[in-house]
């Protein structure tokens, strides 16, 4: 039963508002001096605060003037807030605390009940409204809520909020809208707390319905709309970005969290850099989305960056950077050294005009390539492979330190990894690749021409309105909530791109920057053996008919996957 709840209260404390106008050595604070309880109308919003000797405050609230209960928020050591509520209310909405509070089930319910009973034989006063406010939370029960998510400056705000909703009637019809119209109107980093805390203590459901009821539909203040893409919504910060797709994800709002999952494949994450790892996100609920969206999200990144490379590749082995699936298939030696033959005479020349130092112009546009993806665009990188990376090298003591501080200067000033920027900007920097010549008589011989209509088919995807690359059916990811079905959920996902339902896509046709051909491949089953000379079991088996590039029209979230999925690419059909 325990396991079900959050962390139970540790502790249990007296809650005294009236203690500092009964004891006059007590700082107070009165519009006219220091009081420890400012005077106001007893209603739901009514607040006052008690500063301790120590400098210590309790700020206290009263959300039900019926209340027979008080719930303390420690927010520091010198600060705690403390709420009067209705029990009736806390066990008719939310589950955790018609638990905490059942005698029959924990110490902390049993306590409450006998002082509950000892409260209610008190004989009843006619005070002051002040004064009547004090009696009624002196004495009360109070139940400590110990909260270990509540995090960034609205904190408080959020809790108070979650708490007015779960003390909301169902028949006060009135105060419910007024409720509805309160909650409707905060920022999503207020909503998205709020949803945190109820799923914290199992209150989702009546968060879910005052919400609903008060129409809320995520959105930002200015002109940036969450129901379509734009390249305004790369300049949101990653938090806040995840913050707007857990508020989606929990209410169900579909286009939303297509446009943000796709916003955020394209952005990125800091809890991508250097791989996936566990334990790298933070303790928001939306720090890792479950069920397998964040690993979804950032297999459909990787698959985008893939294409890029591929991209790259395709020119490099185009101008004899790279090899073919001729030259990979030469044989070693047996020293394991590779056969030094020319092959550089049997490659397409490039160039378009054909003159005698065509060859000449292909290397000169070689070496300019090499430079630019190296240099400029930073989307390769040159190594080598004669380093033994286990292999350090030993230096002087003095030398050590000097390496050091040079280290840590240049991480200091260094430029981020390409592989945490935003898709659209490392597009844009290929983009800007020069159209050098040799000499006047070569002119269009260079790669920007053929590179440009590539890029726009890519362009094309990543910038649609419709955000094709983002994560559509919201249902399909909704299912179990386990991390060990998350695998599982991925590969029986019809809206996962590694859903094992569909046929691998062994080949796509692009020119001129559109998809024109598809051609697909079937699984065999594990073990069968295969009639085709060299197949080995379980192997892709090429079909012999493409599939119609009709049947993908229309559909740029089809078009998307067959594209960045693809175990190869024609670039230049």
């Amino acid at each position: 039963m325990e396991s079900e709840y959050p962390p139970l209260p540790s502790r249990r404390l007296s809650l005294r508002p009236n203690q500092a106008a009964a004891d006059p050595q007590l700082p107070r604070q009165n519009t006219n001096d220091n009081a420890a309880i400012s005077s106001s109308s007893v209603d739901q919003q009514f607040r006052g605060m008690e500063v301790a000797p120590n400098g210590s405050k309790t700020v206290y609230k009263i959300l039900s003037r019926d209340g027979d209960a008080v719930l303390e928020y420690v927010d520091t050591a010198t600060t705690r807030y403390r709420w009067q509520v209705s029990s009736d209310s806390l066990r008719r909405n939310s589950p955790f605390f018609a638990a905490l509070l059942d005698p029959n089930k924990f110490a902390e319910g049993r306590l409450f009940q006998v002082k509950a009973v000892r409260v209610k034989q008190q004989p009843q006063q006619q005070q002051s409204s002040a004064e009547q406010t004090a009696d009624q939370t002196e004495g009360l029960p109070l139940v400590g809520l110990n909260v270990t998510r509540l995090t960034g400056k609205h904190r408080i705000e959020i809790l108070e909020l979650f708490l007015k909703v779960i003390q909301s009637s169902d028949g006060d019809e009135y105060q419910n809208a007024r409720l509805a119209e309160e909650v409707g109107q905060q920022p999503i980093s207020v909503v998205a707390g709020v949803l945190e805390i109820a799923d914290l203590f199992s209150s989702s459901s009546i968060i879910h319905d005052t919400l609903k009821r008060a129409g809320y539909v995520p959105s930002l203040k200015g002109k940036i709309s969450l129901l379509s893409f734009s390249s305004s919504l790369l300049k949101l910060s990653e938090d806040r970005i995840r913050q707007i797709l857990y508020v989606a994800l929990v209410l169900e709002n579909q286009a939303v969290f297509q446009v943000l999952s796709h916003t955020l494949i394209l952005l990125g994450s800091t809890n991508w850099i250097d791989g996936l790892g566990v334990g790298k996100h933070g303790s928001h609920r939306w720090a890792y989305f479950p069920n397998g969206i964040e690993e979804e999200l950032y297999y459909r990144r990787q698959c985008i960056l893939n294409t890029v490379t591929d991209l790259q590749a395709h020119f490099l082995r185009a101008f004899g950077a790279l090899e073919d699936d001729t030259e990979r298939q030469t044989a070693y030696s047996k020293t394991n050294i590779p056969t030094t033959a020319v092959v550089s005479n049997t490659r397409p020349i490039q160039c378009r005009w054909g003159f005698s130092n065509s060859r000449a112009c292909d290397s000169f546009h070689l070496g300019e390539m090499v430079r630019f993806f190296s240099l400029r665009s930073k989307t390769i990188f040159l190594g080598s492979t004669l380093i033994d990376p286990q292999n350090e090298v030993d230096v002087d003591e003095e030398n050590e330190d000097d390496d050091d501080e040079e280290e840590l200067e240049d991480n200091t000033t260094s430029s981020p990894s390409i592989a945490s920027t935003d898709i659209p900007s490392i597009t844009a920097s290929l983009r800007q690749i020069p159209d050098y010549q040799i000499d006047p008589n070569h002119t269009g011989c260079g790669i920007r021409r053929r590179l440009l209509p590539a890029l726009d088919c890519i362009d094309g995807f990543i910038g649609h309105r419709r955000a094709p690359v983002g994560l559509k059916e919201i249902r399909c990811w909704k299912r179990g909530s386990t991390s060990s079905d998350d695998a599982y959920h991925r590969h029986n996902n019809p809206d996962s791109w590694k859903d094992s339902g569909r046929p691998p896509v062994e080949m796509v046709d692009i020119h001129a920057s559109k998809i024109v051909g598809v051609r697909t491949g079937r699984q065999k089953a594990v073990g069968k053996k295969s009639s085709a000379v060299g197949n080995k079991p379980g192997a892709i088996e090429p079909l012999s008919q493409s599939w119609p590039i009709s049947s993908l029209r229309g559909s740029p979230e089809a078009e998307a996957r067959v594209l960045f999925t693809a175990r190869k690419r024609s670039w230049e059909s």
